[in-house]
């Protein structure tokens, strides 16, 4: 009797771990686990690999899955906590002292971007655009004033550097020479992206969009 064709993506359920999706990549060039901020779990399985190898190396790392899964779920309540702590958060006030500590750096290290925006946002930190917009997200007033300071040099490196090669971390050291070793504590703040803020109305981005320059401190208009 021939043997049944699977297809992927599958989603197996484990009894200690829960639900594992299994996802065909075309870029991977071996089996890797990545767990998400949610504690959901992905399994790229390159065009090499067959579904069986991949399940048999999930059992092998089961317990490091097992552990990274506890440590995520105490990063979502000591995330949890943070935002309790913060009931009172101003969301006008918070934008502000975003945009100031942007505008502080941005004078220090000779950058210029045009419009600002900060919004609360579910899936990143920052971004910069082709034409220097910088979009920011408002949970940065929560994290470490380190790791805030590690996304504003991010994005303003970007306004000159629009890729992530050996220049742009070039810059990005010569001013904060643990810039990796930042980014990796900021991924543990992850859970931090997906939580809701207390009573945040939306943020508008500066009025007319700007541009800042070099000893220019932003202002609402």
């Amino acid at each position: 009797m021939p043997k049944r064709r699977v297809t992927l993506p599958l989603e197996i359920v484990y009894p200690d771990i829960g639900p594992v999706s299994f996802v065909a990549s075309q870029r991977a060039r071996r089996i890797n686990i990545r767990i998400r901020a949610d504690g959901s779990i992905r399994v790229a399985v390159p065009r090499n690999a067959s579904l069986r190898q991949a399940e048999k190396f999930v059992v092998e790392k089961r317990d490091w899955i097992a552990r990274q899964l506890r440590m995520g779920e105490e990063r979502r309540r000591a995330t949890a906590e943070l935002v309790s702590r913060n009931q009172g958060f101003d969301s006008d006030r918070e934008a502000a002292r975003i945009r100031q500590r942007l505008a502080e750096l941005a004078e220090e290290h000779g950058f210029s971007c045009n419009r600002v925006t900060i919004r609360n946002q579910k899936t990143r930190w920052g971004s910069c655009s082709a034409n220097n917009n910088v979009s920011l997200n408002l949970k940065l007033a929560l994290l470490p004033a380190r790791l805030m300071d590690l996304v504003l040099l991010h994005e303003l490196v970007h306004t000159e550097i629009k890729n992530h090669g050996p220049e742009f971390y070039r810059r990005l050291t010569g001013i904060i020479p643990d810039c990796r070793g930042l980014d990796r504590e900021l991924k543990s703040y992850s859970p931090l992206l997906l939580t809701s803020l207390p009573q945040t109305p939306p943020v508008n981005p500066d009025e007319g969009g700007k541009t800042i320059r070099p000893k220019h401190v932003w202002s609402e208009s």
